[in-house]
């Protein structure tokens, strides 16, 4: 029985974690319901990880190029703290908990299915990858207070499908046909990540404070820079203005070997420089990939629509949506970072209890895709703004559920989604006030 129970998790994990092979599942799945003809079944499904292989190489590059930010930033701040990285939380709850966590993630998933199948909320989460991140959470959380494995499973299991459901239905409110704003991105699918509660607010504050006819992704500029227009070559050029100036600042403070730790045996201002046009050339490559994805993606899943979830509406990954804003995107990040950096500054002055180093990984993924959102609803000021705002008020939430993440208060690290805002504190209190009433 155990074999058969680790074999069973071991395929959850290699089709789960692996988003290229999920996403090419589905495509066939769905081509093979659609009784399309077996050489369109096989290329869709070659195009669908094709695709998604290239979204990922430009996807690593990017995390390749971002990476040394980090260590700059906290070179100029001077502080220590707790971690904000997912992966750090799949990482630990994998290692100690990995058989819980492959069951939670299926059954939670099956949950999903289930509920989009008998409700009028269609949503259906398929970021494969980032529900085991979730399911690690759950079960981390709720195994730190010892319950039996049967009610940690059940607990973890109903939490996460609830999650996947309710997150890929809200935020397709805002993507819908018909709703203002909607028409900046795409309703063809909604999104499966980890920013649902983020997304529906930066909605709303968009229309509050922007002024959306001033579209961020049509800045007028003189002929002579018109250049800049292109999302690649304007992207490259902010990028390289950008890592010039904290690379610099860096270097003053902690000196250049802080540089030249990260660039090997290429000189350290020139490694600045060309930081920034690997940023807006690995950006291109995601983007390639991402439309190739979509192609072949979002036609196939008609055919599980149709057959075994009529209207389900495909819960997709963060890339997906960078296509429709890719200005949004770039000044979404900045703003995002830029409030992470202020918050861990004002977190340090006003003796915090958890001081929460600034997530640039999560900066990147959260501000561009609260970027795009925001200037669909509220134009360039609020695609400025908004991101801004939650890149200094999340971490102080992450800080406050810091005390409820169970077993990874362990490895000093938290979640970094703006769902976990919500969810940190509610979930995490949930678990507590459970065991308090159980004796665990």
């Amino acid at each position: 029985m155990d074999n058969v129970l680790d074999i069973l998790v071991y395929w959850i994990g290699q089709i789960f974690g692996n988003p290229g092979i999920f996403y090419a599942i589905i495509a066939a799945l769905g081509l093979i319901l659609l009784k399309e003809k077996t050489e369109r079944i096989i290329t869709g499904t070659m195009r669908t990880y094709i695709g998604f292989f290239i979204l990922l190489l430009g996807a690593n590059s990017l995390t390749t190029v971002i990476t040394p930010v980090r260590d700059w930033t906290l070179a100029l701040l001077g502080v220590q703290g707790i971690i904000p990285q997912n992966w750090l939380i799949f990482s630990k709850a994998m290692a100690d908990y990995g058989t819980l966590v492959g069951i939670v993630g299926l059954l939670g998933f099956l949950l999903n299915l289930v509920l989009a199948r008998f409700t009028k909320l269609k949503g259906v989460y398929l970021t494969g990858h980032i529900i085991l991140i979730w399911a690690s959470y759950f079960v981390g959380v709720a195994v730190y207070y010892k319950f039996p494995v049967w009610f940690t499973v059940t607990l973890a299991s109903i939490a996460l499908g609830l999650y996947l459901w309710l997150h890929a239905s809200l935020t397709y409110f805002v993507m819908k046909p018909g709703t203002p704003g909607a028409e900046r991105i795409t309703s063809e699918w909604s999104m499966g990540i980890g920013e649902a509660f983020g997304i529906l607010t930066t909605c709303w504050l968009a229309k509050k404070i922007g002024k959306r006819e001033e579209n961020a992704e049509e800045i007028a500029v003189s002929e002579k820079w018109s250049w800049l227009k292109d999302p690649m070559l304007g992207v490259s050029f902010f990028s390289t203005f950008l890592f010039l100036i904290l690379g610099l600042a860096a270097a003053i403070k902690a000196g250049p070997q802080i540089i030249q730790k990260s660039a090997g045996g290429t000189n350290w201002v020139l490694f600045l420089l060309l930081q920034g046009l690997g940023f807006g050339a690995s950006l291109a490559a995601l983007l390639y990939g991402v439309r190739m994805l979509i192609a072949e993606l979002v036609p196939a899943f008609k055919g599980i629509a149709e057959k075994v979830v009529p209207g389900a509406i495909a819960g997709l990954d963060y890339p997906t949506i960078f296509p429709y804003g890719p200005t949004s995107l770039f000044l979404g990040f900045i703003s995002n970072f830029v409030g992470g950096i202020l918050a861990t500054i004002v977190m340090v002055l006003i003796k915090y209890p958890v001081i929460v180093l600034p997530a640039i990984w999560m900066n990147f993924w959260t501000g561009a895709v609260l970027g795009i959102f925001a200037n669909a609803y509220g134009g360039r000021r609020a695609a400025i703004i908004v991101p801004f705002i939650w890149g200094f008020i999340a971490p102080f939430f992450w800080g406050l559920a810091y005390p409820l993440s169970g077993i990874f208060q362990e490895i000093g690290a938290t979640q970094d989604y703006t769902d976990y805002v919500l969810i940190g504190p509610l979930y995490g209190g949930l678990v507590k006030l459970l065991a308090g009433i159980f004796g665990s």
